[in-house]
């Protein structure tokens, strides 16, 4: 298959007139390079491309797009990164320790004039009609000192260091009408939101909005939209507000002496301030400057009352802020981001105001009561307090815990897959439709109580209701849905159900007697980390001995034959060696691959859900009976064959949705102060894809994944953490704060697909219509 770049392009949304000179500025070698991706890969390769040209402006004090640090980029999968460093499109460098990826010359040759484009479809009048003008005034740069005038904090500043925190904190509808505007930007794919860092300081600065280049483009545009009257109020009122600022930040601590020297603006504002200071201060004769207006210079006489003063001038400064600077709307909300699928698709449609109604949840309907706790740490109880103004915009708590039905799901695509999750923080529907992205895998993290278990069983209930096979790997016997068609299998004690990992299917050549018993010894050493070399030798050798004596061959025409676990039993506690009976004694005493009635794979991906119940088996027996089942999957679909690349019908795409609880114990176990890697879940996320599995692991933390998971998974959710810890570790990977967080109502939490982030409130399977 070849992919045409302009039929992409025109997919992304470019203006067809602009779209031959666009596809000029791709080199041939790049050009040709990508005709071997399909439409959708060429895409986020080119959406990746052009994250990093915008987001290269957060990595710098200095605004000056040095690099985006490399933990921005964990949002995309490794796929389109790997392309485009194999173009020479991006590249990577340390600076003081932090790895930073920007865009070469030739990828800034090809990103620039694709955000151009995207620039010049901005309706400029319509933003400087709609947005206060205060806004275009700050974000200009008409206020200096330590602004970065290409960034904007996605969230509200814990401090007022400087002097736009400052405004912030003492101005929110200030805040909020500047995030609106860079959250229109951001939906345009103007703007991006990335992890700044102060490459000087080698200090994180949280998560900012982040403008290209061609940022002053779109204020110039603005600032010349409004009366010109108004503009020179603005800038006239900032200007003052900054110099008080300036001078009382150098009064209290001694900062920005060079600036106040500098300007001849912050002198006079320092002589006024220092009148206000006069009974606790001494005025000494001031320091000469060439135009005139001196230096002003003091020593403090009354340190008490000298602190006291500032202190009032603070606070006068911060009423003046509060009075003069006034969005007289509403607090908006959040804009609507772009849909969730990958392809161009029409937004959901939002529910009418009149039939729009809050849906809240009771704690209970999301209690995971049943989940081990992570760790030891004491759990951190939310703070009883509102969350700020920069929470409120994900967080809207609901006035009583009322469950009220969700509107109806849209109707299905005849080839399309889409799976209603919930609502996104303006109240429009949110789908996951895993057949429009890289790949149909996502991880669901959350502390106990957040959720987990409710978002897991009201996703297997829409697959499942949509025909598409589901398979719940359940180590705490809890994610059963409440309705579907369901078939569950509890594995006990001499339970009724079991499968034999040993078994043949002359269908799949895959796996071969050798094969099986590797994979056999393989998981028992995962599991049982303390047997040795030797140990696993002969282990290995009396299953191979077993085949044998049941006439069971490499030839396939002798895989018909079943080889019997308790002929196994006999020959392994008949071992000379005492330690491989005790390793393996649970096995055969709980029967866990021998019983009265075999799971069957073909019913499983015949459709519906398949639950697999391990809570009644120990612990250890729970990890390895789920690693061999999730073997056997794999080699099954292996021998379907891969899915056809280029398929335009979604359901094709994949044959079974593999959900995994606690997916942490299939991924690492720990071995003294170090954790060794599990081939289990981590060959899965890169392999599965072709062949049409969907992966839905579950966890407390992004620390249980490793960066091979992580760059195979498009999808990331992040529920409510339990406890601080918990919260620092996701947060940072998120990036946001760990209040929010903390802070999250059950059934809420944040939605990473690409490069793209959302607050989701996922509705409950009984504010779900049947």
């Amino acid at each position: 298959m070849s992919t045409d770049l302009t039929e992409v392009l025109k997919a992304m949304g470019y203006a067809d007139a602009g779209i031959p000179t666009l596809v000029g500025s791709f080199s041939p070698a790049v050009t040709e390079y990508l005709r071997d991706f399909r439409p959708q890969e060429v895409r986020d390769i080119v959406e990746t491309l052009l994250y990093i040209y915008i987001a290269q402006n957060s990595a710098s004090s200095r605004g000056e797009g040095v690099g985006v640090v490399e933990q921005s980029c964990y949002a995309y999968t490794s796929g389109p990164l790997f392309a485009l460093a194999q173009v020479s499109l991006i590249e990577s460098a340390s600076w003081h320790g932090t790895t930073v990826i920007r865009a070469t010359s030739a990828g800034e040759a090809i990103a620039r004039p694709l955000m151009e484009a995207r620039l010049q479809a901005l309706d400029i009048p319509g933003l400087a009609c709609e947005i206060h003008e205060v806004v275009p005034a700050l974000l200009a740069g008409t206020v200096k000192g330590s602004f970065v005038n290409k960034t904007f904090p996605s969230a509200l500043p814990r401090t007022e260091e400087t002097f736009v925190s400052f405004l912030l904190n003492n101005s929110p509808g200030l805040f909020l009408e500047c995030e609106r505007f860079a959250a229109r930007l951001r939906a345009a794919g103007c703007a991006v939101l990335a992890h700044a860092y102060d490459l000087d300081g080698s200090r994180a600065d949280g998560v900012v909005y982040t403008f290209p280049p061609e940022f002053a483009y779109i204020l110039k545009g603005m600032l010349e939209r409004i009366d010109p009257t108004v503009r020179e109020h603005y800038d006239m009122l900032l200007e003052s507000f900054y110099s008080t600022f300036t001078v009382l930040r150098y009064l209290a601590c001694g900062e920005d002496y060079d600036r106040i020297r500098a300007s001849p603006a912050h002198r006079r504002e320092l002589s006024r301030v220092l009148t206000e200071l006069a009974d606790a201060i001494y005025v000494l004769e001031g320091v000469r400057e060439e135009d005139g207006i001196d230096l002003a210079r003091f020593i403090v006489k009354d340190r008490n009352l000298y602190d006291a003063r500032l202190r009032d001038l603070g606070r006068v400064l911060m009423s003046e802020v509060a009075e003069k600077i006034v969005i007289d709307r509403p607090a908006p909300a959040a804009e609507p981001l772009p849909p969730l699928r990958e392809e161009p698709a029409p937004a959901p449609t939002p529910v009418p105001p009149a039939e729009e109604e809050e849906i809240g949840w009771d704690e209970t309907f999301f209690a995971d009561v049943t989940e081990e706790e992570e760790g030891e740490e004491e759990r951190e109880e939310p703070s009883p307090l509102p969350p700020p103004p920069a929470l409120r915009r994900f967080v809207t708590p609901p006035p009583a815990p009322v469950i009220r039905p969700a509107p109806e799901p849209a109707p299905v695509r005849s080839d399309g897959l889409d799976i209603f999750l919930g609502h996104a923080q303006d109240g429009q529907r949110v789908n996951w439709s895993p057949g429009q992205l890289n790949n149909g895998h996502m991880i669901i993290l959350g502390g106990s109580g957040a959720g987990k278990t409710e978002t897991i069983r009201c996703i297997a209930s829409e697959l499942a209701a949509q025909a598409m096979p589901v398979v719940l790997i359940d180590f705490h016997g809890d994610m059963a849905a409440s309705d579907g068609d369901i078939r569950s299998y509890k594995i006990r004690e001499g339970g009724q159900y079991y499968f034999n990992p040993l078994e043949l299917d002359p269908s799949i050549d895959e796996i071969t007697p050798l094969r099986a018993t590797s994979d056999f010894v393989d998981a028992i050493s995962i599991n049982f980390p303390t047997l040795g070399i030797q140990q696993r030798r002969k282990i290995k050798n009396i299953i191979k001995d077993c085949y044998r004596m049941s006439g069971i061959t490499g030839k396939t025409e002798t895989w018909t034959r079943v080889l019997d676990f308790d002929a196994i039993e006999g020959e392994i506690m008949n071992c000379e060696d005492e330690a491989i009976p005790a390793y393996l004694e649970d096995i055969f005493d709980y029967k866990l691959f021998s019983g009265e009635e075999k799971i069957s794979l073909p019913t499983i991906l015949s459709g519906g859900i398949t639950h697999i119940n391990l809570n009644a088996l120990p612990e250890n027996l729970r990890y390895l009976f789920a690693d061999l089942f999730l073997r056997r999957i794999y080699y099954t679909l292996q021998a379907t064959g891969e899915i056809p690349r280029g398929s335009e019908d979604e359901r094709a795409k994949f044959r079974l949705f593999v959900i995994v609880d606690e997916a942490k114990l299939l991924v690492s176990q720990k071995s003294g102060s170090k954790t060794s890697i599990k081939a289990v879940l981590n060959k899965y996320a890169t392999e599965m894809r072709k062949f049409g599995v969907s992966l839905i692991l579950a966890s407390q933390l992004i620390a249980h994944f490793n960066e091979e998971i992580l760059a195979n998974i498009a999808v990331k959710f992040c529920m409510r953490s339990e406890n601080k810890k918990q919260a620092q570790e996701n947060a940072k990977f998120f990036e946001v704060s760990e209040k929010d967080l903390l802070n999250f109502q059950p059934g809420e939490g944040i939605l990473i697909i690409g490069s793209e982030k959302m607050n989701v409130r996922i509705v409950p399977a009984s504010g779900r219509n049947p």
